[in-house]
């Protein structure tokens, strides 16, 4: 097998300060300035595309999903009739689409072969936003592979529609919209939720740093699915369930509270905004929390922490802590009791300055 070019596309998972939720349609649009902060950090996605040939036989393609070995096989033709794994549903139905934009645009009879691989860091269920960076990288590689270029500076928000629209189909339940853009450009985010468009602020370098220094992240070796709960979530809130939409504008209000501290640097106001947020989404229903999450918090603010939140939808997954102030033995501190309680392991990272990167080389 002879390959021809490579594309290698990468884009950062993300932590959700604050917002979460409030970021499917159409719920923010019952809300008041429904907003989202975000990090995005380097527990990346990653999809490495091929352009293959073989002497004397026709193009096939491989779809990879390399950190859950599932591996499938066939060729352009036999695309339509292909029933892929769950675990490789996403890489057919994106390599679908943008077929389809090549057969638009004139170029499917140069087609070669193809292999796509993807792998991700973040560990399956965490909460971090990790499906919808696999999907990011995904489509910055394919959207080269069709078109020759990307810069998501322009193309970033359309590649966000489509690549909701088409998880949307194989999560089966409405998708939220924060995770496609801290894979898509990366960095301190705010994110507020709008009709007709969305407006995203990218915070400073510097307020990047400083919050990159207080926060640290622990998986609670619990694995959780966001489309199950986020849906009955969306289900009470559309049903007008109780206090949803209260708790709701409530998570709202915590956020734009964090959002002003941010901007005056306020670090003791940062951490009472985070604990505000989750003091609220906690109360939303049942099993978003856990005992075992529950303990680490409880001993992490008798270490000196002050805040703590599940990140996603909760019911397991990931969970960050604040800290108030930069503290290397406090944090060190913080970090191996945590990982000394049963199922919780510490999750270094860095915060990604930039979202989806994608680079190409010609081999031939």
């Amino acid at each position: 097998m002879k390959i021809h070019k490579r594309i290698h596309a990468v884009a950062p998972t993300r932590i959700d300060l604050a917002g979460g939720t409030v970021d499917i349609w159409p719920l923010y649009l019952f809300l008041e300035r429904a907003t989202t902060i975000n990090l995005a950090i380097d527990l990346y996605a990653e999809t490495v595309l091929e352009e293959t040939s073989e002497e004397g036989r026709d193009p096939q393609i491989r779809l990879r999903a390399e950190d859950q070995s599932a591996e499938l096989s066939f060729y352009w033709s036999e695309i339509e009739g292909v029933k892929p794994p769950p675990s490789l549903e996403l890489h057919w139905k994106y390599l679908k689409y943008f077929l389809e934009r090549k057969r638009r645009s004139g170029r499917f009879e140069s087609l070669r072969g193809l292999t796509l691989s993807t792998r991700a860091k973040s560990p399956a269920g965490a909460g971090l936003g990790g499906s919808s960076t696999l999907s990011v990288s995904i489509i910055g590689a394919l959207k080269v592979w069709c078109d020759g270029n990307l810069d998501t500076a322009i193309d970033g928000e359309k590649l966000v529609e489509i690549t909701r629209d088409v998880e949307t189909t194989v999560i089966k339940v409405p998708a939220g919209m924060q995770d496609y853009y801290g894979a898509m450009f990366g960095g301190l985010q705010i994110l507020r939720w709008g009709a007709g468009g969305h407006e995203r602020k990218s915070l400073s370098p510097e307020l990047l740093n400083e919050m990159e220094d207080r926060l640290l992240l622990f998986y609670s070796g619990q694995s959780r699915n966001s489309g199950i709960n986020n849906w009955a979530l969306f289900k009470a809130f559309i049903d007008r369930q109780g206090a949803v939409r209260e708790q709701f504008q409530g998570i709202t209000g915590a956020t734009h509270l964090l959002e002003a501290n941010l901007a005056e640097k306020n670090w003791k106001g940062i951490g009472e905004s985070i604990a505000s947020e989750w003091s609220v989404r906690r109360g939303l229903a049942a099993g978003i929390t856990t005992p075992e999450i529950d303990e680490a918090f409880s001993l992490a603010l008798s270490l000196g922490a002050t805040a703590g939140k599940i990140c996603g939808a909760g019911g397991g997954g990931c969970f960050f802590v604040y800290l108030p102030e930069k503290n290397t033995a406090l944090r060190e501190s913080i970090s191996a009791s945590l990982s000394a309680l049963p199922g919780i392991r510490s999750l270094p990272f860095r915060a990604a300055r930039r979202g989806l990167t994608v680079e190409v080389t010609s081999l031939a």
